[in-house]
């Protein structure tokens, strides 16, 4: 069974440091037995990265039901990205950002500034994505596959501009942290479904893998990788541009 020293260590020994800003996709189960439970995986990232003091830990909270025609509050919505992200989402201390598809919970330095963000369309520059890079952040995968993790990699589409995707907007209600509800719209990078695009992004992750820029280590029973922010950008700006195929495949009628 894992401890917290155990999962401190592991994360250490990846190279998580003290005053790293780090975004963390995640399969809580993928660890095996955890002593204290999600509670624990939690504490062990604020400790690694040292969130009482210059270390900051971003997990996402994505919920995709406004989408399909929901309401949102950023007090109540529950992610639907698993139970660590709950864990923080709930946490008193969490600031949350303001999208109701792609809302961030935060602890930390930077829990402040990156949780005051109000921006409409989820991947733009000023968004969560663009500060990590601007923090030289880092992105941790916990027990995932890239194609169900690296949703920076359509951070890096919307900036470097690609033709299998295109900007869709989605109108419904939102509610604000001081109870204010209302109308409004939010955008969306979206694949092109009539051309039959399928998002498969494995190939451009399992290349970082092999040209070192992507570190991995099993921590328990799951595989974890870690990549810097600016370095994962400037690899997949640079390989997609060789074969955007990397990013997704064409789905046969």
């Amino acid at each position: 069974m894992l401890t917290l020293n155990d999962l401190v260590a592991g994360f250490r020994s990846l190279g998580v440091e003290a005053g790293d800003t780090l975004l963390v996709h995640s399969s809580y189960k993928s660890f095996g037995p955890v002593d204290g439970g999600p509670q624990t995986v939690i504490r062990a990232l604020e400790l690694a990265l040292d969130t009482d003091g210059d270390g900051t830990l971003i997990m996402p909270t994505f919920n995709f039901d406004f989408n399909k025609g929901q309401a949102w509050d950023v007090r109540t919505t529950p992610s639907k990205m698993g139970v660590l992200t709950e864990v923080v989402r709930q946490d008193p201390r969490a600031k949350r950002v303001f999208h109701p598809f792609y809302s961030f919970a935060i602890l930390g330095r930077h829990a402040e500034m990156l949780g005051s963000l109000r921006y409409k369309s989820a991947y733009e520059r000023d968004s969560v994505f663009g500060k990590l890079r601007d923090l030289d952040g880092k992105i941790m995968v916990i027990g995932l596959s890239y194609n169900d993790s690296m949703t920076f990699f359509h951070h890096i589409e919307q900036m470097e501009g690609v033709d299998y995707r295109f900007l869709k907007q989605f109108t419904g209600e939102v509610t604000d942290a001081d109870g204010n509800t209302y109308t409004d719209t939010f955008e969306m990078l979206v694949r092109d479904i009539d051309k039959g695009v399928l998002t498969m992004v494995d190939p451009m992750g399992n290349l970082m893998e092999e040209r070192g820029v992507i570190q991995s280590a099993q921590i328990g029973e799951a595989a974890v990788k870690l990549m810097k922010a600016n370095e994962a950008y400037a690899f997949t700006a640079r390989e997609m541009r060789r074969d955007p195929h990397l990013l997704y495949k064409i789905e046969k009628k």
